[in-house]
């Protein structure tokens, strides 16, 4: 993420205030759940300050779904809402663009969401609704659109081949689940695409986008009587369906696996993993805060002091979880010269190992009181808001999870981080990705 220095000082009562406003948004926020009549769970937050709704509709469609058509989910999302039954493409955009409302979507391995921001006049946020629960629940796939699509798509898959970071990333996953519907890549590879059509598309609509399998964020100037009424217009339409089965647990390496392959290129792309922990974990507070003392804290964390600071092997190296519905990775990564890879590879693990056995109470409390005096920040727009209570409805968290969070922060204690380590990260059984031409 790029970064400006020129506005870094900003006047000391400024920042007063927009922390105070921080912390007034943070406490403000009052999370409510239901669900719809047709069994759609929605989630709810009214803020007052602007006159703006934020919709986003999550759907257990993401590629651990492809089946072995992989690519299947993304290029569903992808055409989803480009034409109704009454409206084509270029009609779509002009009425969204007439009102100034914006529409966006996404696609992961565990689901797919698409995304409505509006102002909340009357006239205007009732066009803009109507409109996405068309594009939502009456989607239309055309040949043309799709066969356009799908040349972007090949220029994209054939770009990541010349991609090291891409390649890195391929083969992380490749090799950590196997088997698993988390394996391959979200976009699907040159080779599965083939296998897409109109008719599989269709049927993936079908099946899973539909209410027993939705979660519906709502964030904005509106009540709880106008968020009810959004909720069953957007999903009267959709059929019922059925909820999915859930996706069984990945097995972690039984040994420890070195990959190295051969790129062109005067850096090389590191990664260091392993199987890490599912969306929910009792142990995610300790592992959490243990990982912003190793290295996902930037400049505060064990790995750039000693990997960048102490050596100057590196720009960046981090470090984090990525919890899924089931186990999502730990990584290590960084990128540095050929160099000096295999010294790179040797510090982080001597680091990691380090780091499991012990490290100094200064910098556990250092970390909570920057983690806990951070939280409202990460809070302090709708957007970032519908993300969060996105994720909670999807993965049925607490509805209290964003102020029970930082409590769990709070609580932990450098024992508790070296037991759930100790217990979850294996350094004798993780993978190591090196993609250059490391020497």
């Amino acid at each position: 993420m790029k970064q400006s220095f020129k506005n870094t000082f900003y006047p000391t009562w400024l920042f007063m205030v927009t922390l105070l406003l921080s912390h007034s948004a943070m406490a403000s926020v009052q999370v409510e759940s239901w669900q719809t009549q047709n069994g759609a769970k929605v989630m709810y937050v009214q803020t007052t300050q602007l006159p703006m709704l934020d919709i986003e509709m999550t759907f257990d469609a993401g590629s651990a779904r492809d089946g072995d058509v992989w690519g299947l989910a993304a290029m569903t999302s992808g055409l989803l809402g480009t034409e109704t039954s009454k409206l084509n493409e270029e009609q779509v955009s002009e009425t969204f663009n007439n009102i100034g409302a914006q529409i966006g979507s996404s696609v992961s391995r565990d689901n797919a969401s698409i995304s409505l921001r509006t102002l909340t006049r009357p006239n205007i946020m009732q066009k803009a609704l109507n409109t996405f629960e068309t594009l939502v629940s009456d989607s239309q796939f055309s040949q043309a659109i799709f066969e356009r699509e799908m040349q972007r798509l090949k220029i994209a898959l054939k770009q990541k081949t010349v991609n090291p970071q891409a390649i890195a990333s391929d083969f992380l996953w490749k090799t950590l689940y196997g088997n698993h519907p988390y394996a391959h890549p979200t976009s699907g590879t040159l080779e599965s695409v083939d296998k897409i059509n109109l008719d599989n598309i269709k049927a993936f609509y079908k099946t899973h986008y539909v209410a027993s399998n939705a979660v519906i964020a709502i964030v904005g100037n509106v009540d709880k009587t106008q968020a009810e009424k959004i909720a069953e217009q957007l999903t009267k339409n959709l059929p019922k369906g059925q909820i999915l089965p859930g996706l069984v647990t990945p097995k972690p390496l039984t040994q420890a696996q070195s990959i190295k392959i051969e790129f062109d290129s005067t850096q090389t792309y590191y990664s260091l993993a392993q199987l890490g922990i599912e969306r929910g974990n009792p142990d995610y507070a300790a592992l959490f805060v243990g990982n912003h003392i190793l290295g996902g804290s930037g400049f505060g964390s064990l790995l750039v002091e000693e990997v960048r600071e102490k050596r100057g092997l590196v720009y960046s190296v981090y470090s984090y979880f990525a919890p899924q519905k089931v186990n999502g990775p730990f990584l290590i990564g960084l990128s540095t010269k050929n160099a000096s890879a295999s010294q790179a590879d040797k510090v982080v693990k001597d680091t990691l190992n380090a780091f499991l056995k012990d490290f100094s109470n200064e910098k556990l409390q250092a970390i909570k009181d920057n983690l806990i005096g951070g939280f409202p920040l990460r809070m302090d727009n709708n957007g970032k808001i519908l993300g969060y209570i996105s994720m909670i409805g999807f993965y049925g968290l607490p509805l209290d999870y964003l102020e029970w969070f930082p409590k769990q922060i709070e609580k932990v204690s450098k024992q508790d981080v070296l037991n759930v380590w100790d217990k979850l990260i294996k350094p004798g059984k993780m993978l190591t990705i090196m993609v250059g031409k490391p020497q």
